[in-house]
């Protein structure tokens, strides 16, 4: 009963909204957009020790990656449209 809770960081948010966008990559087929969003998530893991400006560095790289992953607005729409 006396254990010591686990303490609940900013990194466990990260580490979800980078497994989200690789979810949301992975319904367009956007591979790039996959590995960027998982990537995102492993990079915020807390026992990792890669810290300080340089993690932050990556983030916006594996932003960036991310947005430039999806395919053409015309592209989504014509896959959008298409019946199974």
């Amino acid at each position: 009963m006396n254990q010591a809770k686990a303490k609940f960081t900013w990194h466990y948010y990260v580490m979800a909204f980078g497994a989200l966008l690789s979810m949301l990559a992975a319904t367009l087929g956007a591979w790039g957009g996959v590995v960027s969003g998982l990537a995102i998530a492993v990079l915020s893991h807390p026992k990792i020790q890669f810290q300080g400006v340089g993690r932050f560095v990556f983030y916006a790289i594996f932003l960036v990656i991310y947005v430039f992953a999806f395919p053409d607005p015309e592209v989504v729409r014509e896959m959008m449209s298409q019946p199974n």
